[in-house]
């Protein structure tokens, strides 16, 4: 075992809450549990061991303890009050079985009781004459078995009166319900004793049955039933069976060494899933695992064995995968955490004493057994076996007490059950209030609890909560660990999270206050603010906002409201005006970067922001620092905002170059506040560019020397969104304002004006000749355009600036503009030189004694006289330029010159005449495609109405036999629009022309059977309606009926002029209307029906 063990001491005694609890008293222990003859190690031996925080309270310690950390206890006892004392002193327990609901105690008497976990009595009954050896409660707690020594096995129902009693009369010293005994009818229970036989009670169709399951050489002493395995111990050892398969599946031998009489030391079982069992033989521990068996099958034995399988599951085989001997005896067993927890008797001489002498001890053995005696310890040995603690336990009468007097009781988490039905008859009420109080304490309780069985006392054991865990810390001063373990069991991590409700939030608060004004004396008062952050309250209540404001005054006293100013409460919880602005005063002068944060993160209702604005403004002109004056200028920006004063804010907002800003003008219709800020306006587009331009050098990996030239760098600087901002909305923000602030800076004047003539030239009008200069000055590429496009500056003006600067294309154009189209012409010969720019000048002027000067200046000079042949182009005649040539001149290129004249003009020939073939093609095109499209059908709905008869097409009239459809889109029966003499006489003349075949085609109409005979008759009809078609030409009623109505609305309006009158003015007279009128229709309405339908 570990040298850390120690040995505690439990006396009785009472808490401060005054409940019966046991007080601890260590004393040094060097005893150590002995490991011998270990067959096999534990899977977890090396990893298990590893937690160090299961050592106990100490009162004491030798030296070398002493120096070593003091470690905080696992566990906590308290004795089981109420009125179990009042049971104790009549009568003495004998057995002890935990429910997650309550505890059912068995008496020396014979007594049952149910008991709470707090010791009070819930309900009794007598079910045995003596001692009462065993109980057993279901999975559901509604029914408790008990056996008893007069040979008596008595089940009794909770919430109903259900009773069964099976008398063996032999002693009977174990009992097992069926874990489902209250949900399945054949209510069976296991039950043995000195009989040496293990029975089955269960009721069949035929009645009750005992079936002997297996039978011992010596009593059977304990039963545990776990899911569908059942284990029992008696003299050969510990077997297993399965209850699904009706076998035995195993069995585990008792170990050597054990004492020969088994039942001197009872076994002790302990299940700790469905798969490990735990077994302590006196001083010997066993674990054993239930691992499936694996066997060589035939196909069809494994698709038998598959098929059980299925209903009863596996077949198991036992293991003992760790054993390992002690110097105690053992009385109780269970697991905690990955450790042991072993109820122990005794020392390694009465293990000595048990080896050797297995005999009823005589009297004055027994006296000297009670003087030597020890109290039992509840020792906890990890899976390296080594025993990390160890609890004295000073129960009452124990000199007098042997290892079967005592017992330990578990229970785990709570399982699935189904409770009672409330409607069930003659439910106790007493107990059911008892079990509803009982299960509202379990839940307070950790998922695992033990309870230890002496004849006059019951203890309850548990881990340690998290309010003992943060007792135990705050009492020796360590206050961070504590509040940690809380937090985080708030949080539902760590081991203590199954006790965060032990911990209420005012104690919690206490905790860290407690904390942070140890902290505080320490003079840590960053941390001290940190432990208030977490611990003060931030519901809007008075006492939070007290608290929170003597703290931050606490921290004022001790000049470092910085630290705690990140943590004070802005939402939810408000504090007075003027803790805020206190901590903005002080920041303001001690830390500003500090002050900005707050300015930006607080709302603006916590302080007085007019207060705050004036000291920012009064601390910024005492600042010399950019950096500091920044950071002040973002503050008064951001609080004017928060004052609603833009025109103020955008101030500080464009010198602050603040992204989005001019977005923000667009979005919310700050042009008013904006009208006076034209330069900075512009110098924030400045900024803008040369951010893109360096984000575009070192996207593109070049060193951005490369500078744009003058034209794309003013077409950035227009295109900014400063700029186009001022000049979209010059109603908001008029011209001569902005001119009248940039006046000093002309650059960004010129840039202005620039983009104001982009935008509308009229706009810029009154800054015409400003302008002009502007270009003249910042951008002479573009002042000739300037010049072409605008009307309204000053021509002397702008000759003058451009005679100042030598700017010669300038003053031609303006000279042109003026009239003197001459002097113009002169200046692009004599200091140009320029003959294209002469000829495209002449051009433009259109004015034929400018070609006439041109053509006699030219007539000396061989370039101009090339250039003429060449650029003339139809504005002069090549002739009249060869016939000035002089005699004797000589013109290089003349050749070639006129070479191209001829070529072009045989170009032009052929490029007319092959336009002409085109057009001839696609007039030809069309005209075919126009003419199959009047051929084309017709499609027509059969519900469309004849306009004249207006019936449906498909509902021929009486002498009707098709449609007809015109070019117009209208369509009507041919009755309709045929007369009916025209009709009859149709008819005749159709029967006269066929009368010679009238019978024969009778005969075939009656005869059509094949599609060809059907195509026949459909031909012969369309040739008889397209001959009728053609021979009385109809016309469409709507459209004749319209043209008529026309030709009477002109003959009204011509009505007062004479026939001679009519003539002069090129309107033809009534008569010629009149006599004009059928062949105006029929010109319309030339082309046949589209087609003639059969409906």
């Amino acid at each position: 075992m570990s040298d850390r063990a120690a040995k505690h001491t439990q006396t009785p005694g009472e808490n401060d809450a005054g409940e019966s609890t046991l007080s601890v008293s260590a004393e040094p222990s060097s005893r150590k549990t002995t490991i011998a003859n270990a067959e096999s190690q534990s899977p977890h031996t090396g990893a298990a061991g590893r937690d160090a925080e299961y050592d106990h309270e100490d009162d004491s310690y030798d030296e070398e303890e002493e120096e070593e950390e003091e470690e905080e206890p696992a566990l906590r006892y308290k004795r089981l009050g109420g009125n179990i004392h009042a049971l104790f002193e009549k009568d003495t327990a004998s057995t002890l079985m935990a429910s997650d609901r309550f505890l059912v105690l068995g008496t020396h008497w014979g007594h049952v009781v149910i008991i709470d976990f707090e010791g009070n009595e819930v309900k009794k009954w007598r079910a045995h004459s003596t001692t009462v050896n065993a109980v057993s409660v279901d999975i559901d707690n509604e029914y408790v078995a008990s056996a008893g020594d007069d040979g008596r096995v008595v089940v009794h129902g909770l919430y109903n009166d259900d009773i069964v009693i099976v008398d063996y009369n032999r002693p009977v010293k174990a009992v097992a319900l069926d874990p489902y005994y209250s949900r399945k009818t054949s209510r069976r229970f296991i039950s043995g004793g000195t009989s040496g036989q293990l029975i089955m009670y269960e009721k069949k169709w035929l009645g009750k049955s005992d079936t002997i399951m297996f039978t011992s050489t010596g009593p059977i002493q304990t039963i545990q039933w776990q899911g569908l395995l059942v284990a029992w111990a008696c003299d050969e050892g510990v077997q297993i069976y399965d209850m699904a398969r009706g076998m035995r599946i195993s069995q585990v031998a008792r170990p050597e060494g054990s004492p020969p009489r088994a039942d001197l030391y009872i076994c002790r079982l302990y299940w700790r899933d469905t798969r490990t069992l735990v077994v302590g033989w006196a001083n010997i521990v066993q674990i054993v695992t239930l691992k499936e068996r694996i066997q060589a099958q035939s196909q069809q034995q494994q698709e038998k064995q598959q098929g059980a399988d299925q209903a009863s599951g596996p077949l198991l085989y036992a293991e003992i995968s760790v054993l390992f001997r002690t110097d105690f005896i053992i009385c109780g067993l269970a697991i905690f955490r990955d450790h042991f927890m072993v109820l122990s008797y005794g020392d390694h001489d009465v293990v000595q004493n048990m080896v050797a002498d297995d005999t009823v001890p005589s009297e004055i053995q027994q006296q000297k057994r009670a003087r030597d005696a020890q109290p039992p310890e509840l020792r906890m040995i990890n899976w390296n076996i080594e025993e990390v603690s160890s609890d004295v336990l000073t129960l009452e009468g124990f000199p007098l007490l042997q290892p079967n007097d005592y017992g330990l009781a578990y229970f785990t988490s709570p399982r699935a059950q189904n409770p009672p039905a409330l409607g069930s008859p003659k439910i106790d009420a007493s107990f059911e209030q008892h079990s509803k109080d009982a299960a509202a304490n379990a839940s307070a309780q950790e998922a695992d609890s033990w309870f230890i069985l002496s004849p006059k006392q019951l203890v309850s054991v548990r881990s340690r909560g998290l309010g003992d865990h943060v007792q135990w810390l705050t009492e020796r001063g360590r206050y961070q660990q504590a509040l940690a373990d809380i937090e985080d069991a708030y949080a539902d991590r760590g081991p203590w999270a199954a006790y965060r409700d032990q911990i209420k939030d005012t104690e919690y608060r206490e905790i860290g206050q407690a904390y942070a004004h140890l902290l505080m004396d320490e003079g840590n008062t960053a941390e001290a603010a940190q432990v208030c952050a977490r611990v003060l309250p931030r519901m809007d209540t008075p006492d939070a906002a007290e608290a929170w404001e003597s703290w931050v005054f606490a921290f004022a006293e001790a000049n470092a409201l910085n630290e705690i100013a990140p943590h004070i409460p802005t939402e939810g919880l408000h504090l007075s005006n003027t803790v805020y602005e206190m901590v903005l005063a002080f920041l303001l002068t001690s830390d500003i970067s500090q002050f900005r944060h707050l300015v930006f993160t607080w709302p603006p209702t916590l302080f007085n922001a007019y207060s705050v604005v004036l000291a920012v403004e009064d601390q910024l002109l005492g600042k010399d620092s950019p950096a500091d004056c920044m950071t002040l200028k973002e503050c008064l920006a951001l609080l004017y905002d928060k004052l609603n004063q833009p025109a103020k804010s955008l101030k500080y907002h464009l010198e602050l170059f603040a992204p989005e800003i001019l977005d923000r003008v667009l979005r919310e219709n700050l042009f008013d506040a904006i009208r006076d800020k034209a330069q900075l306006v512009l110098r924030y587009d400045d900024h803008t560019l040369r951010l893109d331009s360096s984000s575009s050098s070192n996207s593109s990996g070049s060193d951005g020397t490369a500078e744009p030239d003058a034209a794309e760098l003013l077409r950035r600087r227009c295109e900014a969104k400063g700029v186009q901002l001022l000049t979209d909305n010059t109603d908001a923000i008029p011209c001569a304002s902005v001119v009248k602030q940039l006046v000093r800076d002309p650059e960004h004047l010129h840039v202005y004006l620039h983009a104001l003539l982009t935008k509308d030239p009229h706009l810029g009008a009154p800054f015409a000749d400003l302008q002009v200069e502007l270009y003249a000055e910042y951008n002479v590429e573009r002042l000739l355009h300037f010049l072409r496009l605008s009307t309204f500056y000053s021509f002397d003006k702008a000759l003058e600036i451009c005679e100042e600067r030598g700017l010669v294309p300038e003053m031609v154009f303006i000279l042109g503009r003026m009239g003197d189209n001459h002097q113009a012409l002169m200046l692009i010969i004599d200091r140009l030189g320029d003959v294209p720019r002469a000829i495209e000048f002449a051009k433009e002027q259109s004015d034929p004694e400018l070609w006439t000067d041109l053509v006699m200046y030219a007539r000396d000079k061989p370039e101009f006289i090339i250039g003429l042949l060449e650029l003339g182009g139809t504005h002069t005649n090549p002739t009249t330029v060869i016939r000035n040539i002089p005699t004797g001149l000589s013109v290089p290129g003349i050749r070639d010159a006129l070479t191209n004249v001829l070529h072009d003009y045989h170009l032009q020939v052929e490029l007319c005449t092959d336009c002409k073939h085109v057009l001839d093609g696609d007039c030809e095109v069309l005209s075919d495609g126009l003419h199959r499209l009047q051929h084309q059908g017709m499609g027509v709905d059969g519900a469309q109405l004849c306009l004249i008869c207006q019936l449906p097409l498909e509902e021929m009239p009486k002498g009707s036999r098709s449609a007809m459809a015109f070019w117009c889109g209208h369509i009507f029966h041919d009755k309709c629009v045929l007369h009916p003499d025209v009709l009859r006489k149709t008819v005749l003349d159709s029967s006269a022309s066929s009368s010679a075949s009238l019978a024969y085609r009778s005969q075939q109409h009656r005869m059509v059977h094949s599609p060809g005979d059907q195509r026949k008759m459909m031909t012969q009809t369309k040739l008889d309606r397209t001959m009728m078609i053609r021979q009385f030409s109809p016309t469409c009623p709507v459209c004749a009926d319209d043209d008529q109505k026309k030709t009477r609305l002109q003959q009204t309006l011509l009505g007062g002029w004479s026939p001679r009158e009519r003539k002069d003015n090129g309107t033809p007279s009534q008569q010629s209307v009149e006599a004009d009128e059928q062949p105006q229709t029929a010109e319309r309405h030339d082309l046949p029906p589209i087609q003639t339908l059969s409906i």
